[in-house]
């Protein structure tokens, strides 16, 4: 897991008339990159936690951090095929934290803009701070050392927050199923072996500050396209109802194994239609650790009947302020092993990981979206407050991999070759 603030990954949208054809451009043309990376990690406030300190504790934290990229697959202006790189500013987040011995509560705000992925060719007029939103802000109350109730702003508590070690996360965040935030109420139980949730969640969490129509927010949620998505479709997510069941089947000092269950029901509003459809997810994992290695196997299930006007067999999502498609249908499966590796006296800390993950599409003709990731996660031992996140990412059909995938490369696919890239992020933590 990686700690809170660890470090984003900034996104590039095109404005609503621009297509997508030049991810990452920065030549000047007028052909902009509707490009979405999503952020990192952030790791469960302390404040959540049932055996937290008694004595009322506020923590205020900031991050600063910067990116370096290397496109293998980019494109000019022009259309053509070139490698790229890019040495850019990446973001500023600010949190605050609060525990007490009865209440908890934490937030989450983070700042975009004054970079290369959100350049003028892509309609920002290039200034820190053009794109920003919330990520989250929620409070609770502890009923007793294993229960507690939280509302606001928060992750839906749909398998663990995060699936895998990628800065990225995996292509579960594409599809809106990892890491997602949203408005409601939820439950949690917590023992040694077992943890429970429920939550109710009326809608996504707010969008804020950006030049998309539906999508300056952190997370992946169905939302209105823009302009530029051809098939775009004007939905809106309601009515979640989320939980899992987590049970620890092997709880030893040095090695654990646990099994994991989640379900996802909610009702999808068409704003065309006047229609609501529906949604179903259903997820099963097993998460594992022996000594110094790590690992995970999940598989989910994604049903979505989005009664748009036209085609049903794909949907509009958003995040960081731009649009896409996705399958409204299909299997997705994923696995990660890691490992801690003992530096001695060298200043940093190391973790490897590698991960794969694919989403299989039911409609026919529809190209299968994957990504494979090998990454490391390098952490200063004085204090943590340096990180340097570097990963090697190859994928096809992955709108976060390669130029020309991003509107539809997780819908109908792209050009179905393989892509890749390399990026570095470093960050210092306040």
């Amino acid at each position: 897991m990686l700690p809170v603030l660890a470090p984003v990954i900034l996104v590039a949208s095109a404005p609503a008339t621009i297509p997508d054809c030049t991810p990452g451009a920065t030549d000047g043309t007028t052909c902009a990159p509707p490009t979405v990376e999503p952020a990192p990690p952030v790791e469960p406030a302390p404040a959540t936690r049932s055996d937290a300190p008694t004595k009322a504790k506020l923590n205020i934290g900031a991050a600063l951090r910067g990116r370096y990229d290397l496109r293998f697959n980019d494109v000019d202006g022009a259309g053509q095929r070139r490698t790229s790189n890019h040495l850019s500013f990446d973001t500023l987040a600010l949190t605050a934290d609060y525990d007490s011995a009865k209440f908890f509560g934490a937030a989450q705000y983070r700042f975009y803009g004054a970079s290369f992925l959100y350049g003028k060719n892509g309609g920002y007029e290039g200034y820190p701070g053009e794109v920003q939103f919330l990520m989250y802000a929620y409070a609770g109350a502890k009923l007793s050392k294993e229960d507690s109730v939280t509302v606001g702003v928060q992750p839906v508590p749909f398998d663990d927050r995060y699936w895998g070690s990628s800065i990225l996360d995996d292509l579960g965040f594409v599809y809106g199923m990892e890491e997602v935030y949203n408005l409601g109420i939820k439950y949690k139980r917590q023992t040694s072996n077992l943890r429970a949730e429920l939550g109710f969640f009326p809608g996504s969490g707010p969008a804020v500050m950006g030049i998309s129509r539906d999508a300056a927010r952190y997370s992946t949620n169905i939302a209105r396209a823009d302009s530029y998505v051809p098939n775009g479709s004007q939905n809106d997510e309601r009515k979640m109802v989320i939980g899992n069941v987590q049970y620890a089947l092997v709880n030893q000092p040095n090695t654990t194994l646990k099994a994991t269950a989640s379900a996802w029901v909610s009702s999808i509003y068409n704003f065309d239609t006047g229609k609501e459809g529906s949604k179903h997810l259903f997820a099963f994992s097993l998460t594992g650790s022996h000594g110094p290695w790590s690992a995970k196997a999940l598989v989910a299930r994604q049903d979505i009947d989005p009664r748009n006007p036209g085609r049903n067999d794909i949907i509009t999502v958003g995040g960081f302020d731009a649009s896409y498609n996705i399958a409204a249908k299909g299997t997705y499966a994923f696995g990660e092993i890691g490992r801690t590796i003992n530096t001695g006296t060298l200043p940093f800390d190391v973790l490897v990981y590698a991960n794969y993950g694919r989403f299989m599409k039911d409609a026919a003709g529809f190209k299968d979206s994957e990504r494979f990731d090998l990454g490391a996660v390098w952490t200063a031992k004085d204090k943590g407050r340096i990180k340097v996140y570097s990963e090697f990412l190859v994928g096809r059909n992955d709108p976060y991999v390669g130029a020309g995938q991003f509107i539809s490369g997780a819908a109908e696919g792209g050009d179905n070759k393989w892509k890749a890239a390399f990026m570095m992020i470093f960050g210092y933590y306040f």
